[in-house]
């Protein structure tokens, strides 16, 4: 079955979630009006498996359940952190609904102080929805898509720039082309309350090849947003906060408990956006900072060999602002060096 009565099916089955007395996620299991934290065990493969770390909070009384991802990518410690903070603020008695925390999404590049990577070279947010015979980002995406996103109704992933990013808050609105879902997904991004949001209508629109952690919820028919707040490996107060409040703003938008929302009522909107990427490995010299607003042509950095001569001049595509500019020297080719947003004249629509 296709369209638009397909995405009503998809949208109606996951409720039924919220609507268990208990509600298990792997091995971790909370009743009605209880929580419980433990471990996702991704087993042992080709290489060796890992263990992610999990909350469920089930609330006394059925409704939404959303989903919180953090450390998708392990440099990423913002969103750790502020999982951390969020749950025991979490009263399963007082809530409609529950919430799924992931607190701890790819642990294999957390302790290895990884970027981008794990120790199987693959990005775990372009391999979704993952395989139980692949690698490890590839079992961890195909038991986070199993046991989270598809026993959600919602869905956030909570990222901020990698350890070598250096990152202006923002979310993504994925726009699938579902009309339903994307409004639901819009209103979900303005709910969490990062005020600048990049729209985004070029992930992939085959379930069987998502790549992304919230593609993966959008195609099976699930709002969901990927939010950024933070970067360069550190937990600096304002960006793990944004991440706390945003999770509690659309804890309450979802009518699962009482909270605090900071629902954005002007936001910026990026209607074009595009992603500089290194021409050659080098040494990365930027000459542009985030926030910082570029004319077309406005050079960005440069990449240079180790004895200094330059391999690349990057230039903004067009006019802009910066999003996220690289901020450590190291680059190999293909890699991002940058991400440009052109600001939009009116608000977008699905």
């Amino acid at each position: 079955m296709r369209g638009p009565a397909a995405a009503l099916l998809v949208l109606a089955v996951p409720a039924l979630a919220g609507a268990q007395d208990r509600l298990r996620v792997g091995s971790v299991s909370a009743e009605r009006g209880h929580a419980a934290s433990g471990w996702l065990e991704v087993p042992d493969g080709a290489d060796p498996g890992t263990r992610i770390p999990v909350s469920v909070v089930h609330g006394a009384k059925p409704g939404k359940v959303l989903a919180l991802v953090a450390g998708t990518h392990g440099y990423e410690y913002t969103s750790i952190v502020a999982l951390q903070r969020l749950l025991p603020r979490l009263d399963p008695a007082r809530m409609s609904g529950s919430v799924i925390l992931v607190h701890m999404a790819n642990p294999p590049t957390f302790y290895g102080r990884r970027i981008y990577y794990g120790p199987d070279g693959k990005n775990l947010n372009r391999v979704y929805p993952g395989k139980a015979d692949g690698t490890v980002s590839d079992r961890i995406a195909f038991l986070l898509t199993r046991e989270v996103i598809d026993k959600a109704t919602h869905l956030a992933d909570l990222h901020c720039g990698d350890g070598n990013e250096s990152l202006r808050p923002y979310s993504y609105w994925q726009v699938s082309g579902n009309r339903e879902v994307d409004e639901a997904s819009k209103q979900l991004v303005l709910a969490f309350g990062l005020d600048h949001i990049v729209v985004d209508r070029d992930r992939p629109k085959d379930p069987a090849a998502s790549s992304y952690t919230s593609n993966t919820a959008i195609l099976r028919g699930k709002p969901a947003l990927t939010a950024e707040s933070g970067g360069m490996g550190l937990t600096d107060e304002p960006s793990v906060r944004a991440q706390e409040a945003g999770a509690l703003s659309l804890i309450s938008y979802l009518g699962i408990m009482d909270a605090p929302s900071i629902r954005v009522e002007h936001p910026v909107w990026y209607d074009r956006s595009e992603v500089l990427r290194a021409a050659a490995s080098g040494i990365w010299q930027p000459t542009a900072e985030k926030m910082q607003m570029v004319a077309a042509g406005t050079l960005v950095g440069r990449v240079t060999d180790p004895f200094g001569k330059v391999l690349q001049e990057v230039r903004s595509p067009f006019a802009g602002e910066m999003l996220y500019v690289v901020g450590t020297p190291p680059v190999s080719e293909g890699e991002p060096l940058g991400f440009v947003g052109h600001i939009a004249e009116s608000e977008p629509r699905p």
